[in-house]
């Protein structure tokens, strides 16, 4: 025979004959192509580059232009790349302009054009149909043309008087109207067009000129230009003199193509994709695993035909040619038809695909050099699948062949001590791992962050990535002898269960890998649960509740430039609107007749603890109802009882018996008072017990004024969907007042579609195997109804095989997914360990029985004779 043309025509005729099984392998092949490519096309597009990214951020300009209010700044090499303001050079940090102002064309090429650039402006208050709302608003110059595709404009144009506004849809739909804006000072502006960001397209925004007095424009903000140059002006040149003047020069050609990070890079940066390439990896190794169960049964399927290839003189190099060329020849039409339908998703659904990712699609973005490794990837999986059927075929002795009977592993199978010892050191690298991850949290959270730090130390995550990795190549390495070992405790089974446990392991070239891949798929899902689970109990360790559970509370405005103020009158009324039993108030202390500063705030009293020095970065003082606080568990009698002595209350600081706090207004430091206080430890995690100093109204008033802050109604039940309605038109706004039902555990919503993956995955390779051994045991299964086995046995025989690959699959995908659970644990801050048992509970005990329940319900009872030849 030659070399791989008759080969290649073999699997090419074998792969026409056998459709299903070539189709099934192909779509294993074809369904992580398809996906990836997809994911690449879409995630590529949203966030563009080269000239398309330059277009979305200044238009048709030939650079952007930023103003300071500086007169240098430092600009180092290599750093030129500069989306936000640029820093001011050393000993220029005082303002010498006001950049809304400054004219910048002195200092530009004669002929240059400017146009200033859409940029976000703070937010805009405007009146709703029954409340008011806060929007992003957006200032530029929409009508000249160099902002050309920073914005999509669907309808209308842009504003080009100070009267005018273009609004996005998202706001058009909630406002109810789209003719008219009126602010909250009761301005109208005319609205000439529907417009929308970029990224992300759905914000509610407001497209307004720089001149629009829908704000108070920033004297000190950055002000962003769109700058065309003449043809003769060298902008490299032009932004070095421009930075000395504090201006800020941004080529189209650095946004094109920037320059390399002038910091290298760094274990940061090669971490995710490190991350990436293992569960890139995981995944071939489970296509490996799926597809080449498929292959090695479709080989021993064609045991025949490869025997009549040897007898005619074909060397077992011939056959492993034969089936390496079905593993090539099912990888490219897996691969090819993962990326022609990943085009046709990709190109045919762009709306939707904008919607998701919440970004406009300007132009589209294909990976090509991504696409092609995919496809690489994808048919070297072929490849890889057919590797251990292609060698063991090639093994055949050509008699033995002949008969159609492919020889089993009927002896004993031992578990390699160098599996338990890679098993063994997979798991304490996880372990140490998560140690050195934990502990590296907790030194973060120690610091200045606080609660708010991360920790991501590069090293110990390598360590755990590297004993999962290792377990995993352990567990798949002994599970061929392990499906023997399980099979020794088939005696106690019915009948169907014995001959499902024995066919298993005689048959472990096939059970072995298809109960790896479902182990594989099962980890991830269990993964997520793990990791979900444990990320929710950090946050609600983490949680601080707004007041006591079950009440309402409403906060006010504490400044004189807008908000909700307090009334009395406005109170009564909410509590109208309630299902109130009891109303408290909650007030910071001022002096008398202090009167709001410059900025519209009103300095309120605080105290300085010993800890905190000078009282520069002391607590303000509030006031409340000892019969309030005392509402709060033995913490809060505590407090209470020292409130009503005329006692200060500082949460968590060790005070001396007798020591007093330093008392004075927190707009500086001037010292006015000492307080008697006292500490009881840490307070619950309620926020006015955690940031404030608590003293009682009594006690306050003889101090100064109490400047209600928030009132808290005690409610008899929750609140009906209509009685918040009338509280929302009360106070203009949807979201002031806050009804405390404690952390909401978003579990319920995990727990379904973790079941559904892991019944999706499971099904998948329960499916392949089961269809496979069947159709492999067809002749033994004729056997058995020549010998009166009644027609139902094949249909229990299929289930009880299905219960067997899926349990044992189910179990150690979910110890596997345990793993990355615990390094999650560490990772989240978790206070413990947390197992969450119903979803365990679903994928161990549940999905291996609806994958046995299926394979009763869709095998046929009846199978005609074949013959069989001994």
């Amino acid at each position: 025979m030659g070399q791989w043309g008759p080969p290649l025509r073999i699997a090419r005729r074998t792969a026409r004959r056998t459709l299903g099984r070539t189709f099934l392998v192909a779509a294993l092949i074809g369904l992580p192509v398809l996906a990836a490519t997809w994911l690449g096309i879409v995630l590529k597009s949203a966030s563009p580059t080269g000239e398309t990214l330059a277009t979305t951020t200044i238009g048709r300009a030939d650079a952007r232009l930023d103003v300071t209010q500086y007169d240098k700044l430092d600009v180092p090499p290599g750093q030129d790349m500069t989306y936000g303001e640029p820093p001011p050079a050393e000993g220029h940090d005082k303002a010498v302009r006001t950049p809304a102002t400054f004219d910048p064309k002195p200092l530009l090429p004669a002929g240059t054009k400017l146009a200033r650039m859409f940029v976000d402006s703070g937010m805009a208050e405007i009146r709703g149909p029954e409340s008011k709302t806060s929007v992003t608003l957006l200032t530029g110059e929409g009508t000249d043309p160099l902002t050309s595709g920073t914005v999509r404009l669907d309808k209308g144009r842009l504003p080009a008087k100070a009267d005018e506004v273009a609004i996005s849809p998202s706001l058009a739909k909630s406002l109810g109207r789209s003719d008219i804006v009126v602010s909250t000072s009761g301005r109208s502006y005319a609205v000439v067009g529907i417009a929308r960001m970029l990224t992300p397209q759905s914000t509610r925004a407001i497209f307004a000129t720089p001149d629009s007095t829908l704000y108070e424009p920033d004297p000190t903000r950055t002000v962003q230009y769109l700058v065309d140059l003449p043809d003769s002006a060298d902008a490299g040149q032009l932004n070095t003199e421009l930075t000395g003047k504090g201006l800020f020069l941004l080529p189209r050609a650095t946004i094109v193509d920037p320059p390399p990070s002038p910091y290298g890079t760094s274990a940061d940066d090669i971490g995710p994709y490190a991350a990436m390439a293992l569960v890139i990896g995981f995944g071939i190794l489970e296509i490996v695993l799926l597809a080449g169960t498929a292959f090695a049964v479709g080989a021993r399927r064609q045991t025949r035909e490869l025997g009549l290839v040897m007898a005619a003189g074909g060397t077992p190099g011939d056959v492993r040619r034969i089936v390496l060329m079905q593993g090539l020849f099912s990888g490219l039409v897996g691969v090819t038809g993962g990326l022609v339908i990943a085009g046709i998703a990709a190109f045919s659904a762009k709306p939707v695909w904008e919607a998701m990712t919440d970004s406009i699609f300007t132009a589209w973005q294909i990976p090509w050099g991504t696409i092609a490794a995919i496809a690489v990837l994808g048919l070297g999986a072929g490849l890889a699948a057919a590797v251990v059927p292609a060698i063991g075929a090639g093994r055949q002795a050509p008699m033995a062949a002949l008969t159609g009977r492919f020889t089993v592993a009927a002896k004993a199978a031992r578990i390699r001590i160098a599996a338990f010892v890679l098993l063994a050191g997979g798991l304490v690298c996880v372990f140490a791992g998560s140690a050195m991850i934990g502990a590296a949290l907790k030194s973060a959270q120690k610091s200045q962050l606080g609660q708010q730090a991360t920790a991501t130390p590069t090293g110990p995550i390598a360590l755990v990535l590297l004993g999962i990795t290792a377990s995993i190549a352990a567990l798949v390495w002994m599970l061929p002898s392990l499906v023997v070992k399980v099979a020794g405790l088939a005696r106690v089974l019915p009948l169907s269960g014995r001959m499902a446990m024995r066919d298993a392991a005689r048959h472990r070239h096939r059970t072995g890998p298809a109960t790896a891949a479902i182990m594989m798929a099962v980890a991830g899902t269990a993964a997520v649960a793990f990791a979900a689970s444990n990320s929710i109990a950090a946050d609600a360790a983490d949680y601080t509740a707004a007041a006591h559970e079950g009440d309402a509370m409403v906060r006010f405005s504490q400044d004189v430039s807008g908000g909700i103020a307090y009334t009395p009158q406005l109170a009564s009324q909410l509590a109208g609107l309630l299902p109130v039993r009891q109303q408290y108030e909650l007030g910071y202390v001022q002096l008398p007749n202090t009167k709001a500063n410059q900025y519209g705030y009103t300095p309120v009293l605080a105290v300085a603890t010993p800890e905190n020095g000078t009282g520069m970065t002391g607590m303000p003082l509030q006031a409340a109802d000892p019969a309030f606080v005392e509402r709060f568990g033995e913490y809060g009698a505590r407090v209470a009882a020292a409130m009503r002595a005329g006692k200060v209350v500082v949460p968590d600081v060790r005070l001396a018996p007798g020591q007093k706090v330093a008392m004075h207004n927190d707009d500086g430091d001037e010292y006015l008072r000492n307080l008697d206080a006292v500490s009881f430890g840490p307070p619950p995690r309620v926020q006015f017990f955690r940031d404030t100093a608590l003293i009682g109204e009594q006690a306050a008033r003889e101090l100064g004024t109490i400047q209600v802050s928030e009132v808290h109604f005690e409610l008899t039940r929750d609140p009906t969907a209509d009685e918040l309605a009338a509280v929302a038109r009360l106070l203009g706004e949807d979201d002031r007042l806050v009804v405390e039902k404690g952390y909401q555990s978003p579990a319920r919503l995990f727990l379904i579609g973790i079941l559904l993956a892991a019944t999706v995955v499971t099904l998948l390779g329960v499916a392949i195997s089961v269809s496979l051994s069947a159709a492999e045991g067809r002749a033994d299964l004729a056997t058995l109804a020549a010998v009166g086995a009644p027609p139902r046995r094949r249909r229990s025989l299929a289930a009880a095989q299905a219960w067997v690959l899926g349990q044992l699959g189910c179990v150690l995908g979910v110890g596997v997914g345990a793993l990355y659970g615990y390094t999650a644990h560490a990772a989240f801050g978790s206070p413990r360990f947390v197992v969450p048992w119903a979803e365990i509970g679903g994928i161990v005990l549940v999905v291996p029985l609806f994958a046995g329940l299926l394979a009763w319900l869709l095998t046929r009872s009846r199978l005609p004779m074949v013959s069989r030849i001994d």
